[in-house]
């Protein structure tokens, strides 16, 4: 459970980069400075991009007949430019794993900008739309892990997007060899994390990797990938959690005294009712197989699939 491999994210640039807000100002992110440690980021800010100075007017999202960006103060209709910039950027980059973008901003924000009828009126719709190039994002890039910066504050959120990125970086620095047993052993590290994701696409992925029909192996990791991508496309259930862990219990339930039994369904339970809890108990587990000598569970990425200094304990402020 060490040597992560260094995920690629693309970040909106306001966010503790640089001061390119439209006020001048810099977002505070101080997530984002744990964050660097273990993760490499692209910053980019699509307004600075555009051609639009620092500070600026502001700019907003017109429903008319269709979706506009306008800069009210001026009159400026920026869509097509957005719009180009997004299609040339993201298709212009490579080997990444998500993105931060910031939320409420008519560029970047993830269904919390605001929306307005009209640019001469400051009355904005009771709706929230993508933001240009959030919407471009979400369009061209629909399986990988997209998140703002208020979302990744929730313990539970952060978790989900963190597992994410580092299990997708694992595969891509896995998938450099294009080894079959490189990919064995991925798929064996991760069988308890895919089992508390979706035990029946974790068992067509091991299918795949039995490739029984002796495919080439770069057909073996495509088709591991449309899967990998799948399974953690939404948040783990917690009754799937629950199954993980019942499985993971079963290595050394054996050697337990009758009072670390009852601390176990007590921490279960407590897990079911309240999902932040989760961290907790993964930490029992890591003791527990440490003391037990259970190196399988010791190798599983499901009870620390990113560094512990980025996990739910993570205090943001």
């Amino acid at each position: 459970m060490s040597g992560f491999p260094r995920p690629i994210i693309v970040i909106s640039k306001c966010l503790g980069f640089a001061a390119c807000r439209y006020d001048g100002e810099m977002i505070p992110f101080p997530l984002g400075g744990s964050m660097r440690a273990y993760i490499d980021f692209i910053d980019v800010c699509p307004e600075c991009e555009i051609g639009l100075g620092v500070p600026r007017e502001p700019i907003s999202i017109i429903l008319g007949d269709k979706k506009r960006l306008i800069q009210p103060a001026t009159g400026l209709d920026l869509t097509d430019k957005i719009e180009a910039f997004a299609r040339s950027y993201l298709g212009n980059l490579d080997d990444f794993d998500g993105f931060i973008l910031k939320s409420k901003s008519p560029s970047c924000g993830i269904g919390t900008s605001k929306v307005f009828p009209d640019y001469g009126t400051d009355e904005y719709l009771h709706q929230n739309e993508n933001g240009f190039f959030a919407e471009a994002v979400l369009r061209d890039y629909p399986d990988l892990p997209v998140i703002d910066e208020k979302q990744i504050g929730n313990s539970l959120l952060r978790d989900h997007f963190l597992t994410r990125i580092f299990t997708m970086a694992s595969f891509r620095e896995t998938s450099s060899s294009t080894k079959m047993h490189a990919l064995v052993e991925y798929h064996t590290k991760n069988k308890l994390l895919f089992m508390a994701y979706d035990k029946q696409i974790m068992n067509a992925m091991g299918n795949i990797v039995a490739n029984k029909d002796d495919l080439p192996v770069e057909a073996v990791y495509e088709k591991y990938l449309s899967l990998l991508s799948q399974i953690l496309s939404k948040p783990a259930e917690t009754g799937n959690v629950v199954n993980a862990l019942m499985h993971a219990f079963g290595y050394f339930s054996r050697n337990l005294s009758a009072m670390d039994k009852f601390l176990f369904m007590k921490k279960l339970q407590e897990y079911r009712e309240d999902n932040s809890s989760v961290f907790e108990l993964k930490k029992w587990f890591i003791s527990k197989a440490e003391e037990f000598n259970a190196d399988y569970l010791l190798m599983q990425t499901f009870f620390s699939p990113y560094p512990q200094e980025l996990s739910g304990s993570l205090q943001i402020v």
